[in-house]
């Protein structure tokens, strides 16, 4: 994989947030070691689990419950004496409902947030990491994590810690549906084509004869935007990101038209540009059986190993990268996905840290790794297919983790958030007819103009 600029750039804005302390008053933990001691520690501490007490908020969108569960009786297996109050939200939902509550005075003492923005939003009220990590785990705690998901905690000055690995995006068909209308899973554009054909062709009642996108989630726009920019100019994209080359280089241009095409040639459902991933598309695809097919993460694949609890066993799922345009190569994005952040003004952070550090290198990843949302971050483990009854399931994780072994095309995120918003609006317009390629790219341009590098 390239390796990316590790420069970052302040935002256009800051978000002005007052934070106050958790409303959780009952901790009799000590106060976490200062910097300067810890960086005098040469090994992990050794206090015992059962003497940290607290009770702590935790909000986040995931992990969901069937995952939950097992998670926080491990969690309290080792630390009886410290109670978490978790709070799920919808992803679509989750960064209204932290940024009211920080406007209002209520932070949650661990809070998980999206890469990006997000993070450098936020950073002016979560307690530095390192620390702690070194404090309880020793001076080359770093060891402990897979040390590509690391490159986004570093970039923040470790102000949160990765929790997994998300690898995006690929194509997740019905197999039942496939095979009653005679389709293929699709290899090129041209293939994804044919088999939106068959589709229209059948009629099925009550499924619509298309590919399933979210195209109101920034995020899932510029997660096909730039696998199709690393399909046909590897690396270029996070040049142009560093100001070494232009958005309106030959290559952006092609990428742009590339994603037009999927609106011209009616690949995606109608509506899609309102759709969000969770609960629009998800409930769609999965609950309503109203699509074939879909374009998402390989976190699709914790439903596919809940299958039962969701009430659709009967049903088989499997995967393929991204179709590849014309003279395109597979390519797949990848970030570490749900880090963890805690707030500075919280009064347990002791118990909050050791919540972190049991999600981040724990019990937890053990968990995660059967529950298919992510790769797991710690060093050493992988993605577990004991909870996944069909063979065709078993060989989508074992795609997963080949594409990210051989067909990486970069990170998922940009270092310039100003750029990103500039490619969702533009490609928004593009995807609804009101601009063209070269307006969109040149719109983009601009916005990378006003990034001071």
């Amino acid at each position: 994989m390239r390796k990316l600029s590790l420069a970052s750039t302040l935002l256009a804005s800051v978000l002005m947030v007052s934070a106050c302390s958790s409303q959780s008053t009952n901790s009799t933990a000590s106060p976490a070691a200062s910097t300067t001691a810890a960086a005098e520690s040469k090994a992990p501490e050794t206090q015992k689990p059962v003497d940290i007490k607290g009770e702590i908020s935790f909000w986040s969108w995931s992990p969901e419950d069937n995952v939950w569960q097992p998670l926080i009786k491990a969690f309290n297996d080792k630390y009886p004496n410290i109670k978490v109050n978790y709070v799920r939200t919808p992803s679509a939902d989750y960064e209204k409902k932290i940024q009211v509550a920080i406007q209002g005075g209520e932070v949650p003492d661990v809070m998980a947030f999206a890469n990006g923005p997000m993070i450098k939003n936020y950073s002016p009220i979560l307690e530095p990491l390192a620390p702690l990590a070194e404090k309880s785990l020793g001076k080359d705690w770093e060891k402990n994590f897979k040390q590509t998901a690391l490159d986004s905690a570093k970039k923040n000055n470790y102000k949160t810690m990765p929790t997994g690995v998300a690898v995006t995006p690929f194509l997740s068909y019905d197999v039942d549906l496939f095979k009653k209308v005679g389709a293929e899973p699709p290899k090129t554009y041209d293939d994804l084509k044919a088999a939106v054909k068959k589709f229209e062709d059948a009629k099925l009642p009550g499924v619509v004869p298309r590919l399933g996108f979210a195209g109101g989630k920034s995020a899932t726009v510029t997660d096909v935007f730039y696998t199709l920019v690393n399909q046909i100019a590897p690396g270029k994209l996070y040049d142009a990101d560093a100001g070494k080359v232009k958005f309106t280089d030959p290559s952006f241009i092609q990428a742009t038209n590339a994603f037009k095409q999927f609106y011209t040639d009616k690949i995606f459902q109608d509506g899609n540009l309102t759709t969000k991933f969770d609960p629009d598309l998800r409930e769609m695809y999965l609950q309503k059986r109203q699509l074939p097919m879909i374009l998402v993460g390989a976190w699709i694949m914790t439903d596919v190993a809940n299958k039962d609890n969701l009430k659709i066993g009967d049903r088989t799922f499997g995967l393929v990268p991204m179709p590849t345009i014309a003279g395109g190569k597979t390519s797949v994005l990848i970030n570490a996905d749900v880090p963890l952040g805690i707030s500075k003004d919280s009064k347990n952070k002791e118990a909050a840290w050791r919540f972190v550090e049991f999600m981040a290198t724990g019990d937890y990843q053990s968990i995660l790794s059967k529950g298919l949302q992510f790769l797991p971050v710690k060093e050493g483990l992988s993605m577990d297919t004991t909870n996944l009854k069909t063979d065709i399931e078993k060989q989508s994780v074992d795609l997963i983790i080949n594409e990210m072994t051989k067909d990486v095309g970069g990170i998922r995120f940009l270092d310039n958030a100003p750029i990103e918003q500039a490619l969702f609006t533009n490609l928004q317009k593009v995807a609804s007819g009101t601009i063209t390629a070269e307006q969109a790219m040149t719109e983009v341009q601009k916005a990378s103009d006003t990034v001071k590098r």
